[in-house]
């Protein structure tokens, strides 16, 4: 018997529903967390923060004027860091 194995990957693709104040309202990420990284169509990058049971807020980091209600995003799976120099005592 064969079997064939393939590396499956998921990937959380969701629609933007409303864009207002560098904020974008999502339909379709369900499964996201907060902090995580959401690429837009345009390649624009925003940040996961409010999760509601219908649709999550994101975060919109830079341009945000070519971003499209109905455009699809997709969830990187990567949470938002920011570098720290040097250290403290």
């Amino acid at each position: 018997m064969n079997s064939t194995i393939q590396d499956v990957k998921v990937s959380k693709v969701g629609t933007v529903l409303q864009v207002e104040d560098g904020i974008a309202r999502i339909t379709g990420l369900g499964q996201v967390m907060a902090g995580v990284l959401i690429e837009f169509e345009d390649g624009t990058v925003g940040i996961a923060q409010d999760l509601e049971e219908n649709n999550v807020s994101v975060v919109l980091i830079g341009e945000y004027h070519d971003i499209q209600e109905g455009s699809p995003v997709t969830a990187t799976g990567k949470i938002a860091e920011v570098p720290v120099e040097g250290s403290r005592p």
